[in-house]
């Protein structure tokens, strides 16, 4: 038969826990100084009692009842009005007297918890439990009393949660001390990586259910409590956008002139393509085209900026006649701009997700991907999650544009750089610069189309006042030294040479 669950209450833990914790089990959290037992003990009594119904006890032997209703109050925890309900009961005691309360039939701890029918129960320090008076004649082993305070707590039908200090390397290998015997035992850490505090959060083990292994990214925010999000690596359940995908050849617009014919009538829908190029190739303003291209079409878009502030995105496209505040303001386009400095990639990739479900657009636009390389603290990371990104773009049917500066182009071992995502796009379209005399020129190739035939032809292009970047044909003349592309060899090596003579006899003949 399977147990009932209990749901913690805690913003993305239940999800992780696959619906919540056994009742009945207990449960211990270990975790170093600050890495926020507490907080997580405290949170599970308080959702339960407030948003569940079930009455729950908390008991502290470091902290007075006063500062902990105080600290909590900060989370938007009102624990005092728990207590004057008859909801919750705080004591703090100390671990000698919570010993020997705890040897007694008539525990005044298990009578205040039955009193107020404690579905829930946090005790705050097993360490002060597990050393006093352990080895003195006359008094009961810490195993012991754990055990007592188990079955009684066991025999009212509670979920009991404990707190334990540990280091990480020791709960890692799994070296706990045995007298502790948990059903669920859930490891917090605080670390600095890149010189950032961050929190995480691992499920070493839950009897009687299965739960999503491996280390989670965790914050505590004020007026709101522990909010838990799943690594980006996790599997996830996509939902499939079958009107999206009904038609695998229908295609979608670009927004710049000359590249749909390139591209044999533009994207397909729900396809993936990397912008790779140099600074000031115009890789943005590409963005921006394909963004502003799907709201005149009724396609509502999302551009998730990195590189630049809001402001400065809205007056860029207004350079090249895009009004992105008309947009918003009807509701074609979302803008979400984000620094990376402080970023948390397991929670930006959820903020990213809810925003995909919640304002569903069919375009999105992300500038630029290679600002996540100072984020992440790994090639691998980094790879799982663009994987992740895409996956979640193609289950829902959205067709995806992402910028990455490389600045280099022949010669490279990769055309997403060192990071080798390439294979993971459908499409790949290359910017650089070539010059040719005294004069810097835009250039562009499209170097990868999964499912369509193209030209690896290069083609010049230029970013036009008021209305952004267009491609320009093939056959064109220029006044000196601006000759058309087709009258040079090796246009990406940046190095390009004239030729002597066209074979093509629609280039423009002899130079």
């Amino acid at each position: 038969m399977r147990r009932a669950f209990m749901q913690t209450g805690i913003a993305g833990l239940d999800a992780i826990l696959g619906g919540g914790i056994p009742r009945g089990n207990v449960v211990l959290i270990t975790g170093g100084p600050g890495s926020g037992k507490t907080s997580l003990g405290v949170e599970f009594v308080y959702r339960g009692a407030r948003d569940f119904d079930e009455p729950g006890m908390i008991v502290t032997f470091e902290v007075s009842t006063d500062r902990l209703i105080e600290d909590a109050a900060s989370l938007g925890w009102d624990l005092q009005d728990l207590q004057d309900r008859g909801k919750m009961k705080i004591i703090s005691t100390s671990p000698s007297v919570f010993r020997q309360e705890v040897q007694h039939e008539d525990s005044l701890l298990l009578s205040e918890a039955q009193a107020i029918g404690a579905r829930r129960i946090f005790i705050d320090g097993l360490a002060g439990m597990a050393t006093d008076g352990e080895g003195i004649p006359g008094h009961m082993g810490a195993g012991q009393i754990f055990r007592m305070l188990i079955e009684g707590l066991y025999h009212d039908g509670t979920t009991a949660m404990f707190t334990l200090d540990a280091p990480a390397e020791t709960a890692a290998r799994g070296h706990l001390s045995e007298e502790f015997i948990a059903d669920t035992i859930v490891r917090l850490g605080l670390d600095l990586v890149n010189r950032r505090a961050h929190r995480s959060l691992e499920i070493v083990k839950s009897r009687g259910h299965n739960y999503l292994m491996g280390s989670h990214s965790f914050k505590i925010v004020d007026q709101q409590g522990l909010v838990v999000y799943p690594r980006v690596q996790m599997p996830r359940v996509r939902r499939v956008d079958s009107t999206a995908l009904g038609d695998l050849t229908a295609r979608i617009t670009t927004g710049v002139d000359g590249l749909d014919g390139l591209l044999n009538g533009g994207y397909y829908v729900g396809s993936t393509t990397l912008v790779v190029g140099i600074s000031g190739t115009g890789k943005s303003v590409m963005g921006l085209q394909f963004i502003a291209g799907g709201a005149r079409r009724g396609e509502r878009s999302l551009m998730v900026t990195l590189d630049e502030p809001m402001a400065h995105v809205i007056r860029n496209a207004a350079t090249i006649g895009i009004d992105l505040p008309a947009e918003i303001e009807r509701g074609m386009v979302h803008l979400w701009s984000e620094s990376p400095q402080e970023m948390e990639i397991d929670e930006h990739f959820a903020q990213l997700e809810g925003i995909v479900d919640t304002f569903q657009p069919r375009r999105v636009l992300i500038d630029s991907m290679s600002s996540y390389t100072g984020t992440v603290t790994s090639k691998e990371e980094f790879r799982d999650f663009f994987l992740a990104i895409t996956r979640l773009m193609r289950s829902r049917g959205i067709t995806s544009v992402y910028n990455y500066e490389n600045p280099e182009m022949l010669g490279m071992s990769s055309m997403g750089g060192e990071f080798r995502v390439s294979s993971l796009v459908d499409n790949i379209l290359l910017l650089n610069w070539v010059e040719l005399g005294d004069t810097f020129r835009k250039a562009l190739t499209v170097a990868k189309a999964r499912a369509m035939p193209t030209s690896r032809v290069t083609h010049e292009c230029e970013i036009r006042p008021g209305s952004g970047l267009v491609v320009l044909p093939r056959q064109i003349h220029m006044a000196v030294p601006a000759l058309p592309f087709a009258s040079y060899f090796g246009l990406l090596s940046r190095a390009p040479e004239r030729r002597a003579s066209s074979p093509d006899l629609n280039s423009g003949g002899q130079f």
